[in-house]
């Protein structure tokens, strides 16, 4: 037994430790955002975090434009180029970050002079500008270094950072309440950037336009898809403000955390085996795919299976424990429906993250995202009408599992037809 479990570890040993320290930063990263959400939640009042967690949605928006899939398609290009042994890899950091920065100006510009007109909530947007340019920067870096599999490096940096935000962050919400945190969330994504930037050494300082115009192509793929999801998930945050469910959006928004939380490790996953995958597909052994595919379909999903059971049990108990002003029944309705599409949300994150995106087939998602997006829009203003805030939830559980069995399909469908045209 002892030798069949060190076969297996050295076989699978590089991704193994690549996981290791791709979660160890994923929890200092997004843990530290998660934490200072949770933090806000228990210091905030539930209409102070529904206000919170919408203005979070608005400038969920405005980022789409402002990364654009660049953060994703860096990563892809990184490690087919490293494949390649290219020495344009060292300029990707830059010329995208250059990009970055254009977009992340031009959608500020947008803020200050039009966001009156716009949103209520005009001059708390104006603490969330600087967001605006640190987090697609530090995502940009962050792909950057998946590419390169550089985890480790990119773990450590992320473990230092978040030891001096989290302290920091707790004082802050203690003491300023809503705006604590967004200060917060902007020092977090402002020393990340700064760090990877640092150490990244081997960066050369010159903007590349070949490798550029070949990365937009890809990341406009990205970046509609990413639009487009937005529509079937942050999207009913912004129509239940519309609505003037604030409070609801409170509870709303605590029981996506602790999904994103879940879906997180599988996240990871996705992209520790993303370079592998990028690597078959360029070597065109797409049959090795396909048995990985499958691998990486069916564990997932009876893993999704068995979580969503034990939260069930488990998750109410959480909530009335960690969270008393939000166990209430609406709270706990929801969380039992959404529980209904974890396995598919599990699925999802690791094929997305680590075959569509990895092989170039993005447009799969975007594909079916598209209907799946307008069809919960509507949906939404249709079932809240008729069955108040809980018909965001129904319009959810609808358009996510048609989109992610959709999405699935094409892509399988895609590696046999790659497989019998190279036979």
């Amino acid at each position: 037994m002892k030798t069949i479990i060190k076969n297996k570890y050295l076989q699978h040993k590089e991704t193994i430790h690549n996981f290791i320290w791709r979660a160890i930063q994923i929890g200092a990263k997004q843990g530290t955002t998660f934490l200072i959400f949770f933090i806000a939640a228990y210091y905030l009042i539930p209409e102070e975090l529904g206000l919170f967690s919408y203005l979070m949605a608005v400038v969920g928006l405005l980022l789409i434009v402002c990364d654009f899939g660049l953060s994703s398609s860096a990563s892809k290009y990184v490690a087919e180029l490293k494949a390649k042994n290219s020495k344009n890899v060292n300029k990707i950091l830059f010329s995208i970050s250059i990009v970055v920065i254009i977009l992340s100006s031009l959608v500020s510009l947008f803020v200050i002079f039009f966001g009156k007109h716009i949103f209520e909530e005009y001059k708390l947007l104006f603490y969330l500008l600087p967001y605006l340019f640190f987090l697609p920067l530090s995502s940009v870096a962050d792909g950057v270094y998946r590419g390169l599999k550089d985890f480790k490096k990119l773990s450590l940096i992320s473990i230092a950072v978040a030891i001096f935000v989290l302290p920091l962050s707790f004082l802050l919400i203690k003491i300023y309440g809503m705006i604590g945190a967004i200060i917060s969330q902007n020092i977090l994504f402002f020393l990340l950037t700064i760090c990877l930037f640092i150490f990244r050494k081997e960066t050369k300082f010159k903007f590349n336009k070949k490798i550029i115009k070949k990365i937009l192509k890809y990341a406009l793929i990205i970046g509609f898809t990413g639009i487009v999801y937005y529509m079937y998930n942050k999207a009913d945050i912004l129509i239940l403000k519309y609505f003037g469910y604030i409070v609801e959006i409170g509870y709303y928004e605590i029981l996506n955390k602790i999904f994103l939380m879940i879906i997180i490790p599988f996240t990871i996953l996705g992209q520790i085996i993303a370079p592998n995958i990028t690597r078959l597909y360029t070597k065109e052994k797409f049959l090795d795919i396909r048995r990985k595919f499958f691998r990486h379909l069916l564990i997932p999903l009876f893993i999704g299976i068995i979580i969503s059971i034990l939260l069930y049990f488990l998750m109410p108990i959480v909530i009335h424990l960690f969270l008393e002003k939000y166990f209430v029944d609406e709270t706990i309705t929801m969380l039992n429906l959404l529980l209904l599409i974890l396995p598919f949300r599990i699925i999802a994150a690791v094929v997305s993250q680590g075959h569509t995106i990895a092989t170039g087939n993005a447009h799969f998602s975007l594909w079916t995202m598209i209907p799946a997006g307008i069809g919960n829009i509507i949906l939404d203003f249709i079932f809240i009408i008729k069955f108040g805030f809980m018909g965001v939830i129904y319009s959810t559980l609808i358009c996510y599992s048609l989109a992610t069995i959709s999405f699935i399909l094409l892509y399988y469908i895609k590696l046999n037809k790659l497989i019998k045209g190279g036979q």
